[in-house]
């Protein structure tokens, strides 16, 4: 779980800029808050939402976390997401990012000092209400990386190798992956912070498609069932989803992918491919005498005599499409200790799709997981305390300096009908027009 998110020189966060998601006082829908057990526990929320205006830097917030799960995970990231605030007089290139999270019972902060040239700080530590415990810390001086280690554990030769690996870290790499991938030993906490970022912290963009909904169903037949369950209850038309055999022929990806498909096959294995715009989604299956069966996944409708009726997935709306990319994750914030980051949860969704998408998520929440939703939005039907509390509901705006600021819905102690107060200007974070004369252009 989130608990905070720390920005600096980053698209469009200029001084440094935080959202908080550590629960305040407020006893309103206390089965939002996974609360504080022990003293030095923190009490988290299991949601938050964040309202702009367009190009006031919702999506930044989300891509810069996106960011630095690359960074951390060492993927492949290509040098423009690597973006300054651009419009700073400073001459300061290098940017800042950092999340405090909890894993497990552990409460982690991990973050990075970087720019295109590489990484010039990295620190994980350990944090609770009341201290901070270094697991390491990193400075790139002169190509050369000077390290600091909180307590190692282990043999001698185990302490030896971790100081070893740790100075043939390239600026290139997060320690944080190169620990992991030379399977270092005696820092199990940076173990237990690579599985959060790999495992447990997913990204939607509103591009995304989650494209092993068919793999799932078929594996898992409380995932089937409760996949068949949200598709009635969102009320799409689809009544459930199937694979189907095809030919070769019929495949609509690229030849050469196609050719490689075949190629990596092997004996008892299977692949799945999604087409370039990502509606058409084949499943590769060899046997063990090397027979390869193709399928492709579509879905089902029922006619007006009641007779199952397929369709391809082209055929579907982009709000159908939309909802098959919701329900895994439903289920999987239902049964996981897992964060979801939505960027522009209503997109292609009715207002009434999104707040039912909420509405599931809040009633199927468990004591028994740490889940948490967090999610950009303009839809208003959203802000409504009688749904979610104050300290879940933040805003983002541009000042001046064309700078994002975020700020919480808490800090004004609202009282009265928040989605009116918001539509009004209240509390900013809104579209404002041009010179009413340029109406005549």
């Amino acid at each position: 779980m989130i608990l905070r998110a720390t920005f600096k020189n980053i698209l469009s966060f200029n001084e440094e800029t935080s959202i908080s998601f550590v629960a305040g006082k407020s006893l309103t829908h206390a089965s939002h808050v996974v609360r504080a057990e022990k003293r030095d526990d923190i009490s988290v929320l299991k949601s938050g939402v964040v309202y702009g205006a367009n190009a006031s830097g919702k999506s930044n917030m989300i891509k810069a976390i996106n960011l630095l799960k690359s960074i951390a995970l060492n993927k492949k990231i290509i040098k423009h997401h690597i973006v300054p605030f651009k419009l700073a007089d400073s001459t300061d290139n290098a940017s800042m990012l950092e999340l405090e999270f909890k894993c497990g019972n552990q409460y982690y902060a991990y973050g990075t000092k970087f720019s295109i040239q590489g990484i010039q700080e990295e620190w994980l530590y350990e944090i609770n209400g009341r201290t901070d415990k270094i697991v390491f810390s990193r400075r790139v001086e002169a190509q050369e990386n000077a390290f600091e280690f909180g307590k190692i554990t282990g043999k001698e030769e185990t302490k030896q190798f971790v100081k070893f690996l740790a100075q043939a870290t390239s600026p290139q790499v997060s320690f944080l992956s190169e620990y992991v991938h030379r399977n270092g030993k005696g820092l199990d906490d940076i173990k237990a912070a690579y599985n959060w970022f790999n495992n447990q912290l997913m990204i939607i963009f509103p591009e995304t498609r989650f494209r092993g909904l068919m793999v799932k169903v078929a594996e898992d037949e409380k995932f089937a069932e409760a996949t068949k369950y949200l598709l009635e209850y969102f009320n799409t038309g689809i009544v459930n989803i199937g694979r189907y055999p095809i030919v070769k022929e019929a495949v609509e990806i690229p030849r050469e992918l196609l050719d490689k498909v075949f190629e990596e096959l092997k004996p008892k294995t299977n692949i799945m491919i999604a087409s370039f715009e990502g509606n058409s989604i084949y499943f590769f299956e060899m046997d063990d005498k090397g027979e390869v069966k193709i399928y492709q996944q579509k879905t089902i409708h029922t006619s007006t005599s009641g007779n199952e009726v397929v369709f391809d997935m082209y055929e579907e709306s982009d709000g159908s499409i939309r909802m098959l990319d919701f329900i895994p994750m439903l289920i999987d914030l239902k049964l996981n200790d897992v964060v979801y980051l939505i960027d522009e949860i209503d997109r292609s969704l009715h207002p009434m799709l999104s707040r039912g998408v909420m509405e599931i998520y809040f009633n199927n929440l468990s004591t028994e997981t740490n889940s948490q939703l967090i999610f950009s939005t303009h839809e208003c039907n959203l802000l409504d305390l009688s749904l979610m509390r104050a300290d879940e509901v933040w805003f983002v705006e541009k000042n001046k300096a064309g700078a994002s600021q975020l700020y919480s819905l808490a800090e004004f102690k609202p009282r009265e009908d928040v989605r009116k107060g918001y539509l009004q200007g209240r509390y900013g974070a809104i579209p404002f027009l041009g010179r009413p004369d340029a109406l005549k252009w």
